[in-house]
Parts: structure tokens; sequence; C-alpha cells
């Protein structure tokens, strides 16, 4: 790290980090009349200005102030993905022309890509939440380097040139890798600039995080040791996690979010599930369906918000680190990481999770079942050669579920999104 460098902040930036610093200790109940006073302002926006929800109201018989608890919100419909495809322009502030504004989006980790709007205020305030969450949360505060494992093109670019290693460290705190164009060499070489620098936070997917932790580890390579590792976009299981803290020597923060909506949730010191960042996001759980409400874009408002992810509970209990603001516990991956046999049987993905837990040498799996050819592939990289392992996948789905047309692979090669993120298990035609 360079102790003279302090990472440049906008004004309003920083004064909602400052607020969102204070109000992360607030009470439950300080909490919700915060949410509900906010919520109340971007349904009246929504039913004024935004013709899918006014649309939306009517069709339900509802009007803006029947809404007068956070629990009422559950009167309204979800918003699903497909609307947001089907409905972009109606989503939209309709004062607002849109032809001058960027268009985000996202990269389809479900199948389905996204186009969506998001305004100034929005971006200030998921800018804040990010600052929090990376840096405050696990120990930090915004002049730390901060070393990225990312996949996305569009946010770290292709190649590692030494002009872009010190536009990144020094004009935003980031040494950033993109896991998406790499190679061994250019893995060496980011190596080098990791142990120049010595990043105290290192965050990337997990996925990547993990890969890397176990290259260190089998090619006996030494690097300086970060404050803290953040684990994002992906589903941390596990063994990844004790494989990466083991290597990295410090704990593993997961942190949770999506592009549509920026910053969800995340872990604190105490590891006690994931602390939701209530300033920006109304979280429920449908069953185990994640469903977001943003508070801060009225350019295109996100309210309940199928994001596609699922969760076992949400925590309203006091948390040990002394914030009160609601946990998401086990986040257990995408509603589309399921298997779904022929006769309705539907394997979870985490099953899979569990049945390789237990067996060392499964570096890494990826499971695909071809609905048009009713076949499970299931692909493993081993640390060694062994068949029974093989066997045993086929029997258990043989003697589990009945189900014997099941291929197994042994590579080191798998299937990711535009984005460099590895769906574990998913489903094709």
């Amino acid at each position: 790290m360079i102790p003279w460098f302090r990472r440049r902040m906008s004004k309003p930036v920083a004064e909602k980090l400052d607020f969102l610093l204070k109000s992360q200790y607030w009470g439950l109940e300080q909490i919700r009349e915060y949410q509900l006073e906010r919520l109340k302002k971007l349904l009246d926006h929504a039913w004024c200005n935004v013709p899918y929800y006014r649309d939306l109201f009517r069709k339900e018989g509802l009007v803006p102030a029947d809404i007068r608890t956070l629990e009422d919100l559950a009167k309204l419909p979800v918003l699903s993905k497909r609307n947001l495809q089907k409905s972009l322009k109606e989503l939209v502030d309709e004062r607002v022309d849109v032809s001058g504004l960027a268009v985000n989006s996202t990269g389809g980790s479900t199948g389905m890509p996204l186009n969506f709007y998001q305004d100034d205020e929005y971006v200030l305030w998921s800018d804040a939440a990010r600052l929090r969450a990376w840096r405050y949360m696990v120990g930090g505060t915004e002049a730390d380097l901060e070393a990225v494992l990312w996949g996305a093109i569009r946010d770290v670019g292709k190649g590692l040139t030494l002009k872009q290693v010190l536009r990144g460290v020094l004009r935003e705190r980031s040494l950033m890798l993109n896991t998406f164009d790499l190679d061994e060499a250019m893995l060496k070489q980011y190596l080098g600039y990791y142990n120049l620098f010595a990043p105290p936070i290192l965050r990337g997917y997990a996925s990547s995080l993990y890969y890397l932790a176990r290259y260190l580890e089998s090619h006996r390579i030494e690097v300086k040791k970060p404050r803290a590792v953040i684990s994002s976009t992906e589903v941390l299981h596990p063994r990844m996690r004790e494989a990466i803290e083991r290597v990295f020597g410090c704990r593993v923060f997961d942190s949770y979010g999506c592009r549509e909506i920026s910053q969800i949730a995340t872990e604190c010191p105490e590891h006690a599930g994931l602390h939701v960042v209530f300033e920006n996001q109304y979280l429920e759980l449908d069953g185990n369906e994640i469903v977001i409400t943003n508070l801060n874009n009225y350019l295109m408002p996100f309210i309940r918000y199928k994001v596609g992810d699922l969760a076992s509970a949400l925590d309203l209990s006091p948390c040990a680190c002394g914030r009160f603001s609601p946990r998401l516990v086990s986040l257990v991956g995408r509603d589309n990481d399921n298997v779904e046999l022929p006769g309705g049987k539907v394997i979870n993905g985490e099953f899979f999770e569990f049945l390789f837990f237990g067996v060392p040498s499964v570096i890494q799996y990826q499971v695909v079942y071809r609905r048009s050819e009713g076949q499970l592939l299931v692909k493993l990289h081993l640390s060694e050669p062994d068949a029974s392992i093989g066997d045993m996948i086929r029997n258990t789905m043989a003697d589990k579920y009945g189900f014997t047309n099941t291929a197994v692979e042994y590579t080191d090669s798998f299937d990711k999104t535009p984005t460099g993120k590895l769906r574990f298990v998913y489903s094709v035609d």
C-alpha cells in the first residue's frame, strides 16, 4: 500500500457514507420507521410517474395509501425478470427522455439478460454502501488498496499492462485482474504486482478466489496476507471458504448483491449471516425466494423485485457485532440452480455440494442437466484419478432418485457466463 495516497471521494458519496456508518447501529424500530418512510415516498412517486406501477396498483385495486406498513407491501405482486424484459419503457419515469441515458445490463447468469436504468442518486447510495461493506465492515477504510478478481470485461478490461495497473491503483485503489481472460503467465504477473503493493483487502468471485487459493497452494507460492477476503457474486460453499481462509490466513467475508440493485447484504466480523443494506434495500423472503425493493432508484423503481436467489431465513435478532439490521441466513444459490428430472422430481443444487463435501479429491464440479437428452452430466476436476467417485454419483442418483442416465466427465474446464461467473448446477434444453 502507498501510505501517502488517500482515495478521492466526491462530497455526496462522503456524506452518504458518513450517514451509513452511523445508521448501521440503529435499533430495529428506527430501521423499520426509516424504511417505511422511504417506501411511502417511492410508492407515491411510482403511482404518479411510472406507468407500469400506476397500472399495477389499479389492477390490484390499490392506491399507495393502502400500504400502511412494511408488511402491506406484499399486497403488490412481485416484479419478475420477465416483467423487466417486456416492460422496460413502462417501468421508467415517464417524465424522463431515456434516449440520452446510459443503459445498464446484466450478463444473463439466469439465462435471461436484462436492461435497466439507474439514476444519479441511486449510484451515489450504491457507491457509499459498497465502501461501507467492502472497506469498513471488514476493518478497513476507503483509503485501503483492494485486489479484485473479477470477470466482467466492461468493469475490468482486458490485459494487465503497467499502465492499467498504475491507473487502477492510483485512481481507484483497486488492483484488478480479469479472471475470464486469464492464463498462467498473466496470473504470475498479477501475483508479482500483488506482492509489490500488498493490498490489505482481496475481493472477487467465490470461484475465482477458490481457484487462486488452490493455485497458490499447489504451486507452493507465498503471498502477503491480506487483512480480509471478500467473496461475492457466487455462492460461497463451506469447502471454498475453508480453503481460501487456510491459504490467505485471514477470514472470508461473504458479500451479496447484483447489478440491478447493487449491494444487498454483507457479513460482519461475527459471520452469523449477512446484514441487509436496509438504507438502500427493503428485503422480503417469499418462501425461500429473495424479493427486494430498492429505495433509491426513482428513475426506474425496482419494487418487490424477485432477484432469483434463495435464502433459508431472515434473522431479525440483534447481532453480537452491535448491528440490528436484518440478516440473511444461508444463501443457497439461484432458484434456477435446480434440476427437474422426468416425473417431476427436483434436485436442489445444494444436494451436490453436500454430496461432494466429504470427498477431498473433488477440487471443482459442475452439474448440467440436458433436458433434450434426459441426461445429467457431472463434470469433475479431481486432485487425483478416482473412478470410484463416478460410480458413487451414478449409484446415488439411481438409489435416491431412480435416475440412471448420469454421465461423468473428468475435466478442469467448466462453462461460465459471459461475465465469467461459474454456474455450479443448471439445466439446458
